[in-house]
């Protein structure tokens, strides 16, 4: 109003209120139990049914978080140093400023290949027939030996067997140098590199 006494037109503006949390989920390399590598790609869903979702942050160890960022449904993150078992954080950011629960998933890292070596018959240098035992000792500094297969030739390899400290081989009948090739899988699926005897 006016000295007057006249009267402005009606001014007005709406705000919405905003108190609910947004939720959300998080998910690494789809579902992977391992990861050979540190580089992984986040699985992200968040939903917010006031003001709608704006950001997201993330967390190695739940106390320090990364600046926040547009939300998507899908980011590169890059592991901590180190093999073993690691967790990632999420909080999403409503447009209303509301913060999520932290939602959290773990994954295994392994990034080193197991290595191993074969002997014939404990280590014999010569042998008088053509069926003999292997003899195979592997270790895996990550997550643990899980299978092994072989190979006469280093091109055409067998089925992959759980992993033993022996195997019955047999080779082909003829006198003369003879050549087994092994390698070992560990439970990420990363394979060694083959050896031989």
């Amino acid at each position: 109003f006016d000295k007057a006494g006249n009267a402005s037109v009606v001014y007005s503006k709406a705000i919405l209120l905003d108190t609910a949390v947004p939720t959300g989920s998080i998910d690494i390399n789809t579902g992977a139990v391992y990861a050979t590598a540190r580089a992984v790609t986040l699985n992200l869903s968040a939903a917010d049914g006031g003001s709608g979702i704006n950001k997201m942050s993330f967390s190695n160890d739940n106390v320090t978080w990364t600046a926040a960022e547009a939300y998507a449904v899908s980011k590169t993150f890059t592991l901590p140093t180190g093999d073993g078992n690691k967790t990632v954080y999420v909080k999403y950011y409503d447009e209303a400023g509301n913060v999520s629960a932290v939602y959290s998933k773990s994954i295994i890292l392994d990034t080193l290949a197991p290595t191993g070596t074969v002997t014939v018959n404990n280590g014999a240098l010569f042998i008088n027939q053509t069926a003999m035992t292997l003899n195979l000792s592997a270790t895996d500094a990550g997550l643990g030996l899980d299978k092994m297969s072989f190979s006469s030739n280093n091109v055409s390899w067998t089925a992959e067997e759980a992993y033993a400290a022996t195997k019955a081989w047999t080779f082909a009948p003829g006198d003369g140098s003879k050549k087994i090739y092994v390698k070992f899988i560990d439970k990420a699926g990363r394979w060694s590199s083959a050896v031989s005897v």
